[in-house]
């Protein structure tokens, strides 16, 4: 995992946590760098098949960090948040006192969750 990760095949979002100890235990969020390779990957090669396709919304995840990420300054540090019932955001980004939640939902009628 870590050569695929080094090689930019995949990306690695380790989880937020305040207490650094805390990030030791818990399990990064893995995202192919390209999603047109996960596409392949799962033999999708339509929109129609995309739509349809029980991974839609980790591609669709997947694909706005990535792009959020690489147009960003590398000084912000890029994690996810998620708490013991489940409740999960995306991407969690952070500089010197700043932090910015980002949530993204592959849906045509999204509803806000906690």
């Amino acid at each position: 995992m870590d050569f695929l990760t080094r090689a930019y095949f995949l990306r690695s979002l380790p989880p937020f946590e305040a207490n650094i100890r805390k990030q030791i235990f818990k399990t990064p969020k893995i995202y192919y760098h390209d999603s047109g390779l996960l596409h392949t990957i799962l033999s999708i090669d339509s929109m129609d098949t995309l739509l349809g396709h029980t991974m839609r919304g980790e591609s669709w995840e997947g694909f706005v960090i990535e792009q959020v990420i690489s147009s960003i300054d590398k000084r912000w540090r890029a994690s996810f948040y998620r708490t013991h019932k489940g409740a999960e955001l995306d991407l969690v980004l952070e500089k010197g006192n700043y932090r910015i939640g980002i949530e993204r939902k592959a849906s045509t009628a999204p509803n806000v969750t906690k």
